[in-house]
């Protein structure tokens, strides 16, 4: 599913005349300004009390994350990355991985 989806988002940028490599400085801080949005959403949902607010600010960081998954593969696609790939590098990095999680933080045992 993410890959068909992915390839959606590529042919998307494709056809916006988005993917080149010059365009990757000003993607990366598109992905930048995507982030901050899905935080405002985020501190939204921790702030409100109300049930029905709650999930209209839960729907919306939702579509803020799906932009920040939209934004970083057309970034990847400029710098001719493949996100998926970059996605499994980083699993084979971390998924032997110890330590614990403090404050809400993972914290990894060389670390501590």
């Amino acid at each position: 599913m993410f890959e068909k989806l992915a390839a959606k988002v590529i042919n998307w940028g494709k056809a916006r005349d988005l993917i080149h490599r010059k365009n990757a400085p000003k993607q990366f801080m598109k992905f930048i300004e995507e982030v901050f949005e899905f935080k405002a959403e985020m501190d939204q949902v921790e702030r409100v009390e109300h049930e029905k607010l709650k999930e209209i600010y839960t729907d919306r960081m939702k579509i803020e994350m799906g932009d920040i998954f939209v934004t970083l593969i057309i970034l990847c696609e400029q710098l001719g990355i493949d996100a998926i790939e970059c996605l499994g590098r980083a699993y084979i990095k971390i998924e032997k991985r110890s330590g614990k999680t403090i404050n809400g933080t993972f914290v990894k045992s060389e670390d501590l």
